[in-house]
């Protein structure tokens, strides 16, 4: 360990034995079973733990052995994961009390959008821009980009040009995550692939020759790259050149899931958050490397078709909790190399982050039920227009003729026509024949109808 890095303070390792711990009698104890899954549930550190006063007899007086305990049990059941320390050390990993939130994100953020009844495409792409704009800007502000967000929004909903480093850093990260987002999540990750997401991050922010080209180990003063994550704190100093280069195709062969027979299966969401982590602990650029990670893990994500990702920002989860994100990196390089701090900690955060989305989808629902109570009224549609008009919404490429439309509202053909005719009127359907055959088409004017 670099002796001017940050160290967190933990007790010294010491077997069970020292503390006169009967490890198979603890672990069969019920209420020290209870305090070490509580521990585990947000998987504290000892700089937490230490405070708590739940923690049970015997270990209330003496809460050091109780943090050897758990560690011991963290230890026995993780796994190895193929990231490595610049020391030889592989990190290792236990995600055993995330299931039911896998579950939830393999039900919910791949198939039925959340639990939320289905949105038109219109919609859809209205929330897949408002999250790429957000994440956009919070992930250059953790960087340091010192423009509010009313701004940053303004400038990229408007299309203007960048006027400063802050606004060239937001403009970047949004290009880069629109082009994820349209068709980069379809390619295989290649070194080429992680260089150009590189430059288009770091266009105009940094030197051309510096832009997708690795770091050197020192720089022109001959120092190493340090990270420091607040005022004066060194967290990390990062590795040689030669080590990244080592790595860089470990890192690769991994995010596009290559592995051997005896390799784990690793849950792609854990996946993603692992890719964050591996960047950032390679830092393989001199600039850029933290937007980077945080975009391999929604390239990760949207590769593996979890299309909810597309709506939910991570980073503006973590830019209201940057320290604990620095900590987070901290635990995990200092604490036995026990990976799963950081995991922990952006699984917390998107949590935060599709709960938040819920209620926001929610609220937006029901203020489209009252606009769309208020342009019924406007229009003096019947319920058999309207719902006609939700199924445009989500089909535009659809039609309808009379019969369908009789036998879907169980209408008699004088009624048909009538509520047919109306929404041609009113700019809502285009009528067509075809033959013996006429269809109804929707036009744009149905979008507008629902939007929010």
């Amino acid at each position: 360990m670099n002796e001017n890095v940050y160290q967190i303070f933990s007790p010294p390792i010491k077997s069970l034995e020292d503390y006169g711990i009967d490890f198979q009698q603890a672990l069969s104890t019920p209420t020290i079973v209870s305090a070490l899954a509580k521990a585990d549930k947000h998987h504290l550190h000892w700089e937490e733990l230490r405070h708590k006063n739940w923690i049970p007899e015997p270990f209330a007086a003496n809460k050091e052995a109780f943090w050897t305990l758990l560690r011991f049990k963290r230890f026995s059941e993780s796994i190895e994961t193929p990231i490595k320390d610049k020391n030889g050390t592989f990190y290792q990993i236990n995600t055993k009390h995330y299931a039911e939130f896998l579950h939830i994100i393999d039900k919910e953020m791949a198939g039925n959008f959340m639990g939320i009844r289905p949105l038109s495409e219109a919609n859809k792409k209205q929330f897949i821009a408002r999250n790429i704009i957000e994440e956009s800007i919070a992930s250059s502000q953790l960087e340091g980009a010192n423009t509010s967000r009313a701004v940053a929004k303004k400038m990229l909903l408007e299309g203007r040009k960048p006027t400063n480093y802050s606004e060239q850093m937001i403009v970047n990260n949004h290009q880069a995550m629109l082009k994820i987002e349209q068709n980069f999540y379809q390619q295989d990750l290649s070194f080429d692939l992680l260089c150009e997401l590189h430059s288009i991050i770091t266009h105009k922010t940094l030197p051309e020759n510096m832009q997708g080209a690795l770091r050197e180990t020192f720089n022109e003063e001959g120092e190493k790259l340090k990270i420091i994550p607040w005022s004066n704190v060194v967290a990390y100093v990062t590795p040689d050149r030669e080590f990244v280069e080592k790595e860089l195709p470990r890192l690769i062969d991994f995010a596009n899931d290559k592995k051997n027979a005896e390799d784990n299966f690793i849950h792609p969401l854990i996946k993603g958050i692992m890719l964050h982590f591996w960047v950032g602990l390679l830092h393989p650029f001199e600039d850029g490397n933290g937007r980077l990670a945080r975009i391999l893990f929604y390239w990760y994500m949207l590769r593996h078709e979890y299309w909810a990702f597309k709506y939910l920002s991570l980073s503006e989860k973590i830019k209201k909790s940057s320290k604990q994100y620095a900590m987070a990196y901290i635990y995990s390089e200092q604490d036995l190399y026990d990976l799963t701090y950081f995991i922990h900690y952006n699984i917390e955060k998107l949590q935060l982050a599709r709960k938040d989305f819920q209620d926001y989808i929610k609220i937006k629902v029901n203020e489209n039920q009252v606009i769309t109570n208020e342009k019924q009224e406007k229009y003096q549609f019947n319920d058999r227009q309207i719902k006609l008009l939700h199924y445009f919404n989500q089909e535009m490429e659809g039609r309808i003729n009379l019969t369908a439309y009789q036998q879907l509202y169980f209408v008699k053909k004088p009624t048909a026509i009538l509520d047919l005719k109306k929404l041609v009127e009113k700019g809502f359907l285009l009528k067509k024949k075809m033959g013996r055959n006429t269809y109804y088409y929707p036009t744009k004017a149905v979008s507008s109808f629902f939007e929010f």
